[in-house]
């Protein structure tokens, strides 16, 4: 059966941890003013989200009002809640890693299902989405899926074919922001270690993220590149890169990726 969506669909977000207050954040700022929000315990809001998030102790009250339902629960929790939503008609959006679209499909015969992945720039509108859907799909909810996402951030739909490459985007981009971070809270602790003020450190840190994002969308330059053009034969940045290839960098940040895709892939045996 297929998803009925109204010219002005009421969205509800079910599980309010980081992320899922975060979507609530952006879809607030960006796209609606009114939202349901559904937790199984007890969370705190900010004033913004207090504001604007309607917070229901009862799921079912989240599905009989919501014509979109996005899910932001962990996918070890998402087997309960999709118990409680076996009858839901709407449409269904679920953000879980790991877990495949026929995971859904055979658990919520009712429903219209996109899976989807992103991170926690939502919550400014600058985040990075990529969600897939069945072939079938209507092409009023097809519509109605890639413009939420539009006003979260940029956005990619995927083929059905191609829904493996979720996993792909959810070590690049989901959990890319904390493996990013964590490279420049290295840089920033370096520059601390050498005298320079936590605030400055990190102004000059951050303001150099910026600057690569700038060569980037400002030149035809591939990231490769650029790394190429700022490391002069003999010169300092050399020197650095010999080392960070030397200890491994590349090594360890390419294990660590690969080890979040197979994460993702043992989800979808849950």
């Amino acid at each position: 059966m297929s998803a009925v969506i109204y010219e002005s669909p009421k969205i509800g977000i079910i599980g309010l941890g980081h992320f899922g207050k975060a979507l609530a954040e952006g879809i607030l700022s960006h796209t609606y003013s009114h939202l349901l929000g559904f937790n199984r315990s007890p969370v705190e809001l900010s004033p913004t989200l207090a504001k604007g998030l309607d917070l229901r102790t009862d799921i079912k009250d989240v599905m009989a009002e919501c014509q979109i339902i996005l899910l932001a629960v962990r996918p070890q929790n998402m087997g309960q809640v999709l118990t409680d939503l076996k009858d839901y008609e709407g449409l269904v959006i679920s953000f879980a890693a790991g877990l495949p679209l026929d995971y859904y499909t055979s658990r919520l015969p009712y429903t219209t299902v996109v899976r989807a992945m992103t991170n926690l720039g939502v919550a400014y509108g600058k985040g990075m989405t990529v969600w897939v859907g069945a072939e079938n799909m209507d092409a009023q909810i097809r519509w109605m899926t890639q413009s939420v996402f539009s006003d979260l951030g940029n956005v990619i739909e995927l083929d059905l074919e191609d829904e493996n490459q979720i996993d792909t985007v959810t070590a690049l981009s989901g959990s890319g922001i904390a493996y990013l971070a964590q490279v420049f809270d290295t840089m920033k602790t370096v520059g601390v270690n050498h005298g320079m003020t936590e605030s400055n450190a990190e102004k000059v840190v951050l303001q150099t993220v910026s600057s690569v994002l700038a060569l980037f969308h400002n030149t035809e330059l591939s990231l490769d590149e650029i790394v190429a053009g700022v490391a002069s034969k003999g010169g300092t940045t050399e020197a650095g890169l010999k080392t960070m290839d030397e200890k491994g960098l590349k090594t360890a940040l390419t294990q660590g990726l690969e080890d979040t895709i197979s994460k993702c892939n043992s989800l979808s045996r849950l």
